[in-house]
């Protein structure tokens, strides 16, 4: 078999051929042709026969690695004259636009993001942290679910934190297909907000349950005019359960005083030890909740 025909099947990527390889070091370097003999336009649908020149330097994309073989990519792309977006240098059909990674490379690290953090994706895949977040954006604004927001019906309402509870997330997740659907920086009512004006007021009118915290923030939001003020507010039962633990805690100490003061040390002891012990079965139930 020929070392081209087997790169081709090895590589599996879509729309090319392999005219060449060599190596460079621990790097493979890897010359390919594509197949399409129109022209497509990287930012719209647009396509053509007409070339408006043909690039004289080649434009190259890193591929998952080979065992220690760092594998580039590299073509000879054309340039097309597209009405809408000017001339620009045609679309491959392995890469996203304006990136030096191949889809293959790019989904591999945008999977890893959910599994483990950017330090270890980029010692991992050999590229550096910056890099992981850019690659990340990339899959996400072309592979978003643009029906995310459709037929939600029971939504939860959340915030997380990262730098040390100095930076918030707020996420809304469809509890029907226990999915996020939206996040966006922020933890307060304009945060929300922008949820709302993104789903429209005839999507938010067929929301009919939100859970969320004991907070007024998200509570102010969901209420708005035009936002779900019909929806039924749930609190999450890990807050509803804190608060019964709190409570508990109060009457605890009040009974524990009691008896100590009372002269019984014993049973006061022992008797902080049972409401402990009840309290405990009470947060357990909540996480069965």
């Amino acid at each position: 078999m020929r070392a081209t025909t087997l790169l081709n099947r090895l590589l599996d990527l879509p729309g090319i051929d392999v005219s060449g390889v060599s190596l460079d070091g621990r790097r493979m370097l890897v010359e390919v042709r594509l197949r399409a003999r129109r022209l497509t336009c990287p930012r719209c649908p647009f396509t053509t026969r007409a070339r408006y020149d043909t690039r004289r330097v080649p434009s190259s994309w890193q591929h998952l690695d080979f065992g220690t073989a760092t594998v580039v990519v590299f073509a000879y792309l054309r340039r097309l004259d597209c009405p809408e977006h000017g001339v620009l240098v045609e679309a491959v059909p392995f890469a996203r636009h304006r990136s030096g990674f191949t889809r293959d490379f790019e989904d591999v690290t945008a999977f890893l993001a959910t599994k483990t953090d950017k330090s270890t994706i980029a010692r991992f895949l050999r590229i550096d942290w910056d890099t992981v977040g850019r690659i990340c954006e990339r899959v996400v604004d072309s592979d978003l679910d643009q029906d995310r927001l459709e037929g939600l019906v029971n939504i939860g309402v959340d915030e997380i934190s990262w730098r040390k509870h100095h930076k918030y997330l707020t996420l809304v997740t469809d509890h029907t297909r226990g999915k996020v659907v939206w996040g966006r920086a922020g933890k307060d009512t304009a945060t929300l907000d922008a949820f709302f004006a993104e789903l429209g007021t005839d999507r938010s009118s067929q929301i009919e349950a939100v859970s969320m915290d004991m907070g007024s923030a998200f509570n102010n939001s969901v209420r708005a005019a035009g936002h779900a003020p019909q929806a039924t507010v749930c609190i999450d039962p890990f807050h509803a359960v804190k608060l019964v633990g709190e409570a508990l805690d109060v009457e605890r100490r009040k009974a524990w005083n009691e008896l100590r003061h009372g002269g019984n040390p014993a049973a006061a002891k022992k008797f902080k030890g049972a409401v402990c012990h009840e309290r405990e079965g009470v947060l357990d139930v909540g996480r069965v909740l």
